[in-house]
């Protein structure tokens, strides 16, 4: 059984690496030249599924009326410009609407200032000038007052687990160890946060990120989430390894359909949403408070659709603590496999003694549904259909669900719940762009790929213990 998975999951990418063709930076890096066909052109470059995909997206600081041609999906209504966006922090001078959208935590008059932000407890004259965006009686009031609560972004700290973040460097709390923020930490909009809540008080300039509860058969671990030391089991997707920018180990995005206890938007957005044509379609619902725009997949009917996840052994991790009932083959349980970033999902189509493999324009759950190596990506109402086998990687602007879908070196950038993500760079905090392969990206030798990630039969991706 191992052998089978094995031989299956190789040939897998066997097939997707013929597809992609050669890796220069031309086309993988949005470089000079034509990238030709292997990418996803401006239009979508989706055949039937083109029309409503951004030719670009704006980075944050620019001006917008609304989120749709940000790269990170949220225009201020007060700045009116593009803002949110852990990866795509901004440096001095750069447009801002919150201390959030600025490497140094501080936002003055409009401009991310070039001085840190002052830390819970220190002296201020502005709510600005506070790393929790609160200064009342001549001190910065922290977020979190309860003194045993982790510390937000930009305040002291001896080790990660001081941190919401789980990231101290410098000696300070970071923002950025994952795309998203985590839980405790400082945000200013609930996209930004891991779990799609932002709650501010009346007046507030910033406040604290949390997540819907009740998540089902995982541990709260929706994506994006620090796992550090917790391990697989500690996510919905089962796969905790690194966020290239940071090389904190983080839940790492499943391609595609959002699994059982992971955040969504709608039942389209969860692995079994109906009319797709998939085993197990139906199988879900989005299950949301009253007025709330996140909540989490839930499966109450029966088995788990194609592209949930399944048990599996002898992966990144041990085991998948995930429950073996596939939809598909419920008396043999023999199609659990990893997908393309090592994600053990359930998969029947396109697999020896399986259904067919999806065509281009057809629905899919992930991209190991596709013909030939394809990409499963999200159409402009966020449908997830086969894209051309051609399609390498998409550009900046373009459609995606997670990193992996998009060309070296960029963001995808999804609200939280959402399969419908954009192409967009990654800014570092000291300013720079990312330009090494985030995970599940392709490389040709290691150095390729962002903190120390193995390259494995051509992507930044752990595939053995």
């Amino acid at each position: 059984m191992t052998m089978r998975r094995t031989v299956l999951f190789l040939i897998f990418f066997a097939a997707v690496i013929f597809a992609c063709g050669s890796n220069d930076d031309a086309s993988i890096n949005g470089g000079g030249g034509d990238a030709g066909p292997d990418v996803v052109d401006g239009d979508g470059g989706f055949g039937d599924l083109d029309g409503g995909v951004p030719s670009a997206c704006d980075p944050p600081g620019t001006s917008c009326t609304s989120g749709e041609k940000c790269c990170t999906g949220t225009c201020d209504p007060s700045s009116k410009k593009c803002t949110g966006g852990v990866g795509q922090c901004s440096v001095a001078g750069a447009a801002c609407g919150n201390g959030t959208d600025c490497c140094s935590m501080r936002c003055e008059g409009g401009k991310c200032a070039a001085a840190a932000c002052i830390q819970d407890s220190k002296a201020c004259t502005t709510p600005e000038s506070c790393c929790s965006g609160k200064c009342s009686g001549g001190v910065c009031q922290p977020l979190n007052p309860d003194p045993g609560s982790c510390k937000t972004a930009g305040n002291a700290c001896s080790g990660a687990g001081d941190c919401c973040s789980k990231l101290c460097k410098g000696g300070v709390c970071q923002l950025n160890s994952s795309y998203c923020i985590q839980s405790g930490d400082a945000c200013a909009h609930a996209e930004d946060c891991c779990g799609g809540i932002c709650t501010k008080a009346a007046g507030a300039a910033l406040g604290t990120c949390s997540a819907p509860t009740g998540a089902t058969y995982c541990n709260g671990g929706v994506d994006g989430t620090v796992c550090e030391g917790e391990g697989c089991n500690a996510c919905c997707s089962r796969l905790c390894a690194p966020y290239a920018p940071s090389g904190v180990n983080i839940c790492q995005p499943a391609n595609g359909c959002r699994v059982n206890g992971d955040l969504c938007r709608s039942d389209k957005d969860c692995c079994g949403a109906p009319g797709t044509g998939l085993p197990g379609e139906g199988n879900v619902t989005c299950d949301k408070e009253p007025g709330a725009a996140v909540g989490i997949c839930r499966n109450p009917r029966s088995c788990n659709p194609e592209g949930n996840v399944c048990h599996f052994k002898d992966y990144v991790c041990s085991v998948s603590s995930a429950r073996n009932d596939c939809c598909e083959h419920l008396g043999s349980k023999t199609n659990c496999e990893l997908d393309p970033v090592g994600v053990p999902r359930c998969h029947a189509v396109g697999v020896d003694g399986g259904l067919p493999c999806r065509s281009t324009g057809q629905t899919c759950a992930f991209s190991g549904d596709c013909c030939n190596g394809a990409k499963c990506l999200p159409d402009a109402s966020g449908t997830l259909r086969c894209a051309p086998p051609t399609t390498q990687c998409s550009q900046t602007g373009n459609a995606c669900s997670v990193n992996a879908d998009c060309c070296n070196g960029l963001t995808c950038n999804t609200p939280p719940g959402s399969v419908k993500g954009t192409c967009g760079a990654t800014t570092t905090p000291d300013g720079g762009t990312g330009t090494c392969s985030l995970y599940g990206q392709s490389c040709k030798i290691a150095s390729d790929c962002c903190n120390g990630v193995p390259c494995n039969n051509g992507f930044c991706i752990n595939i053995v213990n």
